[in-house]
C-alpha cells in the first residue's frame, strides 16, 4: 500500500509541475512596457494598463526612451509592448515594426496645442496654418507634430520646458504640444504660467493605444476585454481626470497622417 502512495504522490506532482508550467508567462513574469511620452500621460497610461493587467497578477514596469529606440526594442522582442502609439502607427512608421499587434481599444485622446505669450492674439479658428505662420518651437522626436511644421518653421528642443521657456524669451513665437503636458507644466512653473497662455480649441486630436510584440498575441483579446471594462466602471474616466489627461472618445477615432 505504501508504494502505491508514494507513486500517486509523484504523479499528482508531475501533473502540478506540467499545469505549473503550461500557464501563461505572463502569470509568473514582470510585464515592460516601453514608451516615449513624458507625465502626466506617460503616469496615466501606466495605472490603466496595469489595473487591466491585475486579472493576471502580472506587475507592469514603464520604461522611458526615445521613440525610434521604443520600436526598435519592442519589434526586437527585448521589451513586451509599447505603450503609446496612434492606430495607424505600423503604416507611417519609419521603422520596421512588423512585430507590433495592436490593442484595438483606445486608452487616451490627445491634443495638440498651440502656446504663445499671453497677450498674442491669434485669429480663430487655429489650425496647422495658422501655426505655421510664424516660428514654432516642439519637443525633438516628435515625429507627428514635426510632420505637421513648415521644415523653414520648426526649431526643435531637448525638453518641454526649454520649448515654454523659447516662447517666453521671445526666441519663436509659438510652441505646439501636447495639453497635458503643457497644462502640467505651467501649474509647476508660476515664472512661464503668468507669461504663457493655452490657446482653445486644440490644433489637432488623435487617439492612443499600445501595441504588444506578437509573442504575446495570446494576450491580445484578454486585454482587450479588461480594458473595455475599465472604461465601462469608469475607472478610466477617474484615472484621467487625476493625471488631467482626455478620456479616448470612441464615438470618432482619428489617424495620424
Amino acid at each position: 500500500m505504501k508504494p502505491l502512495n508514494i507513486k500517486f504522490l509523484f504523479n499528482s506532482i508531475v501533473v502540478f509541475m506540467m499545469i505549473l508550467t503550461s500557464l501563461p508567462t505572463l502569470a509568473k513574469e514582470k510585464f515592460v512596457f516601453a514608451t516615449h511620452t513624458p507625465p502626466p500621460l506617460s503616469l496615466y497610461l501606466q495605472e490603466v494598463i496595469q489595473e487591466a493587467l491585475k486579472p493576471y497578477s502580472t506587475k507592469v514596469q514603464t520604461i522611458k526612451m526615445p521613440g525610434n529606440r521604443v520600436i526598435s526594442q519592442v519589434n526586437s522582442g527585448r521589451i513586451d509592448g509599447d505603450l503609446s502609439r496612434v492606430v495607424n502607427f505600423k503604416e507611417i512608421s519609419d521603422i520596421d515594426s512588423s512585430n507590433y499587434l495592436l490593442v484595438n481599444e483606445p486608452l487616451v485622446l490627445i491634443e495638440i496645442v498651440m502656446v504663445t505669450l499671453a497677450n498674442k492674439n491669434i485669429e480663430q479658428p487655429i489650425t496647422w496654418t495658422t501655426v505655421n505662420q510664424g516660428s514654432v518651437a516642439f519637443l525633438r522626436g516628435s515625429k507627428t507634430i514635426r510632420n505637421n511644421l513648415n521644415p523653414e518653421n520648426r526649431i526643435a528642443v531637448s525638453s518641454n520646458t526649454n520649448v515654454l521657456k523659447m516662447v517666453a524669451n521671445k526666441r519663436v513665437d509659438s510652441a505646439i504640444m501636447f495639453s497635458s503636458v503643457a497644462n502640467s507644466l505651467l501649474e509647476q512653473l508660476p515664472e512661464l504660467r503668468n507669461k504663457l497662455v493655452i490657446h482653445k480649441p486644440a490644433v489637432d486630436s488623435f487617439h492612443l493605444f499600445t501595441y504588444l510584440n506578437k509573442k504575446h498575441a495570446e494576450l491580445i483579446p484578454k486585454l482587450e476585454l479588461s480594458l473595455k471594462q475599465l472604461k465601462n466602471n469608469g475607472f478610466m474616466e477617474n484615472t484621467a481626470k487625476k493625471h488631467r489627461v482626455a478620456t479616448a472618445n470612441t464615438e470618432k477615432l482619428s489617424v495620424v497622417n
